[in-house]
């Protein structure tokens, strides 16, 4: 059964939880957020029972209280006609998934340190998401793809983008453009899941009205989890 509505639970920034907001997005399925601020929160959230392991982030969807990241993803994929049915490609979207996860590392400390060319030089090394991960993207798009898996979009399509779209949200439009300047296969792709669903009205006004700044951001995390 299709995914129409769903509530996620983390706090007013991106962290661990903006690549199941972007599947939603892409999805066209609405959702509602339910935003952490301070302790009494989370500890009201533990008490409730919906945290399997006490973490976020949370999506309740479909009577279920879904939570850890990579089956989250999944299942919302499944019911957003996101998630293919033939294993290889499955497979394929479970491999770059993970990658994804790795190559935005960098991105979810920068709230916490602020530092612009540190996080800049770990996406540049040859481990990083410039290094490593943009190549690879790119080749498997260059075999005349609009999307990894053909001419249907997926889940692999919704994270590659929102690691772009982390770097564009960190450094700006023009710098993300010089960034993956080698890379016009990906910054095309970019464009292209950014017109899926309701994508580019989450980016440019859901997210804007929810999301607070770097610090602010990184603040709430701390008074939430008591730091």
């Amino acid at each position: 059964m299709a995914l129409t509505a769903a509530t996620v639970t983390y706090w007013r920034g991106r962290g661990r939880c903006e690549p199941l907001r972007v599947v939603l997005a892409c999805g066209g399925v609405r959702f509602v957020g339910n935003y952490l601020e301070k302790k009494a929160d989370m500890d009201a959230l533990k008490a409730s029972g919906k945290l399997q392991y006490d973490q976020v982030p949370l999506v309740e969807a479909d009577g279920l209280n879904l939570v850890q990241g990579t089956p989250t993803a999944v299942y919302l994929a499944q019911g957003c006609g996101l998630w293919p049915e033939m294993p290889k490609e499955q497979y394929i979207c479970g491999h770059i998934l993970a990658a994804t996860q790795d190559a935005r590392g960098p991105l979810v400390s920068f709230p916490f340190h602020l530092d612009e060319q540190r996080c800049l030089e770990e996406l540049q090394s040859p481990k990083g998401l410039l290094g490593r991960f943009a190549p690879r993207w790119e080749a498997l798009l260059g075999e005349g793809k609009p999307y990894f898996l053909g001419a249907t979009p997926s889940l692999a399509d919704c994270a590659v983008y929102e690691v772009l779209d982390f770097v564009r949200h960190v450094y700006g439009e023009e710098r993300l453009k010089a960034l993956f300047g080698a890379f016009p296969l990906l910054l095309a792709h970019h464009d292209r899941v950014l017109g899926l669903g309701h994508m580019r009205e989450w980016r440019d006004v859901g997210r804007k009205e929810a999301f607070l700044d770097w610090p602010e951001y990184a603040a709430s995390v701390r008074a939430t989890l008591g730091f």
